[in-house]
C-alpha cells in the first residue's frame, strides 16, 4: 500500500470507491504510459490497452531517407506551374529543400489519389522526418496527404514511375 493510499483511507476512502464527498469522482487512478522516448500520455489505469485512447501520429516503415513523396495532395490535372514553388516555400519550415519535382502518371485507369507525386529532396533525412510526421494524414484541399519516403537512388536516375509495393501497403 502506498503513503497516498494510506492518507486516503485515513479520510475515509475505500478502495474501489470514487473520490469526492459523495464518492462520485474518480475510482481509479491515473498513470503516466510512454508513447516516445521523451513524450508520454495519462491515461486510467484500470483501463485494459485496447480501451486507451488511440494515440494521432504518423506511422512510417523502412529507413528515413532525404527524399519525401507526397501523395492524393492534388488530383491528376490539377497540377499547376506554380506548384513546385509553392511546395517547395513550404517546406522549408522543415528544412532546407534543395529539389521539388511532380511527376504525374497517365496511365489509363490509375487511382486518382495516386496519380499525382510530388517529390521533395531535402538537405537532411531528419528534415524530410519532420515533414513526414508532420503532413502524413493531413488535409489539403479536402484530400488527405499521404507521405512516405522515397529511395535517393531512384529518385536521382528520375525513376520517379510507381512500382507495385513501393510503399508498404
Amino acid at each position: 500500500m502506498t503513503l497516498a493510499q494510506k492518507l486516503l483511507e485515513k479520510m475515509g476512502w475505500k478502495e474501489g470507491e470514487g473520490l469526492g464527498r459523495n464518492r462520485q469522482g474518480m475510482a481509479t487512478p491515473l498513470i503516466a504510459q510512454k508513447t516516445a522516448s521523451n513524450a508520454g500520455v495519462i491515461v486510467n489505469a484500470e483501463q485494459p490497452p485496447d480501451k486507451r485512447p488511440k494515440l494521432q501520429g504518423a506511422a512510417f516503415t523502412g529507413t528515413p531517407t532525404r527524399i519525401l513523396v507526397l501523395r492524393n495532395m492534388v488530383g491528376p490535372g490539377q497540377v499547376d506551374e506554380e506548384l513546385e514553388e509553392e511546395v517547395g516555400n513550404e517546406l522549408t519550415k522543415y528544412g532546407t529543400v534543395d529539389d521539388v519535382m511532380i511527376f504525374e502518371v497517365t496511365t489509363a485507369g490509375y487511382p486518382a489519389e495516386e496519380a499525382v507525386r510530388i517529390f521533395i529532396k531535402f538537405d537532411r533525412a531528419e528534415a524530410a522526418t519532420r515533414a513526414l510526421v508532420d503532413l502524413q494524414g493531413r488535409f489539403f484541399g479536402g484530400r488527405q496527404v499521404r507521405a512516405a519516403f522515397f529511395s535517393e537512388e531512384r529518385f536521382d536516375k528520375q525513376q520517379l514511375a510507381p512500382q507495385q509495393g513501393e510503399f508498404g501497403e
